[in-house]
């Protein structure tokens, strides 16, 4: 993935009740929030997003082969892969992530920092 520019993040929160991640493939860390945000999985994540673990580039090889690998979309392809919502990111999302609702998330972030 590394020569199309994207790579693939694992993210998990520290909530207890929650996804077991999010799987995002994104141009950079600040992409793969946003596609988060976007699709309305933000509720997951505390407001200080420092608090998540992400592992970076991570491989099919390193996903929970039970659960994660046999519900996730394609990891090679912009967006969000666990939990699959869509191949790629929805128009929609694109257009929030474009738009001032897109904002929200990056002040969110700046807050914790």
């Amino acid at each position: 993935m590394g020569r199309s520019g994207l790579t693939a993040y694992w993210i998990t929160s520290p909530y207890p009740h929650h996804p077991l991640g999010f799987g995002v493939t994104a141009w950079s860390l600040d992409d793969a929030f946003a596609i988060i945000f976007a699709i309305d999985y933000g509720r997951y994540l505390p407001s200080d997003l420092d608090e998540v673990r992400v592992i970076e580039g991570v491989t099919y090889a390193d996903l929970d082969q039970s659960h994660v690998v046999l519900n996730m979309g394609p990891i090679v392809v912009r967006g969000m892969w666990y939990p699959f919502v869509a191949v790629g990111v929805p128009r929609w999302a694109e257009e929030r992530i474009a738009s001032d609702a897109g904002r929200d998330w990056r002040e969110r972030r700046r807050a914790g920092r």
